[in-house]
């Protein structure tokens, strides 16, 4: 890919010194490279946790040396920091179109409570993408659909166009769907109500608006709907079985967080959060 020249705001990076740090690091210097943004790497050690090997200098390197395999052309910008990661990483933040993440640091499993993926997700940074992949996949899968999911909170028309313009930015198939939960008190709300529309009839309305609206801003690009049933969390982690990347939004409120936190710990790719407004 030819280089463009780089946006004003870069794609930033934090790293330390385990594999999916790396993975990140790779990650983002591709989506830098297909955004036409500078890369920024910044290695931010814990002050509460004096000593840490390796040492920023070394992270930093193999990071940047990463980020050139991944993305040829491309001459990232290495920061070291001192410091709460996930502090820092906000701060940093104000001044970057995208923070990535890998989805744990040395020694985690998950992105536990106290992580730093975790916890920028609750900082909700302007967008912030958490890298994670299943074992055996590539790493960007290109060959799959981006997943959005939506809810129906004001916003999610926002949301949709974002993603549509990253699947056609990438040439992909865009999978927009909506989780409806089937909580027994839910159901006998609707049915208390008696509505005039039936919920599923509505739904498939707003997804079939949400999939002409996304065509019509980026003519070409190839749109799929499906109005899944389940645990809105647990239904998305299996629906990114088929995703190279699932995009979600800051929504606040009831059951939101609790689905961030699910795909945080169980998505089969990379997890993107935005701001839709």
């Amino acid at each position: 890919m030819s280089r463009q020249e780089p946006a004003a705001d870069p794609v930033l990076v934090g790293v330390d010194g385990s594999g999916p740090a790396r993975q990140a690091a790779a990650w983002a210097a591709r989506e830098a490279d297909l955004r036409g943004a500078a890369l920024e790497i910044a290695c931010v050690v814990d002050r509460v946790r004096p000593g840490q090997p390796p040492t920023a200098d070394s992270v930093l390197g193999r990071c940047a040396a990463v980020a050139r395999i991944a993305a040829p052309g491309l001459t990232p910008r290495t920061t070291a920091w001192f410091g709460r990661p996930a502090e820092i990483l906000d701060g940093l933040a104000h001044h970057a179109q995208l923070v990535v993440v890998g989805h744990h640091g040395s020694g985690r499993v998950r992105p536990a409570p106290g992580s730093t993926a975790a916890a920028l997700a609750r900082r909700h940074p302007a967008a912030l993408a958490v890298v994670r992949t299943a074992p055996g996949r590539p790493l960007p899968d290109l060959g799959r659909p981006l997943l959005v999911a939506v809810d129906g909170r004001p916003g999610s028309a926002a949301l949709v166009d974002h993603a549509a313009g990253l699947a056609a930015q990438r040439g992909a198939q865009l999978h927009i769907a909506h989780v409806r939960t089937g909580h027994v008190g839910q159901v006998l709300a609707r049915l208390g109500h008696r509505e005039r529309t039936p919920y599923r009839q509505r739904a498939e309305q707003a997804l079939a608006a949400a999939a002409d609206s996304a065509v019509a801003s980026h003519p070409g690009i190839v749109v799929r709907t499906s109005l899944e049933r389940g645990h809105p969390g647990w239904t998305l982690v299996e629906l990114t079985d088929d995703a190279q990347l699932v995009v979600l939004g800051t929504h606040r409120g009831r059951g939101a967080g609790s689905c961030v936190s699910t795909l945080l710990q169980g998505a089969a790719c990379p997890v993107l959060i935005v701001d839709p407004r």
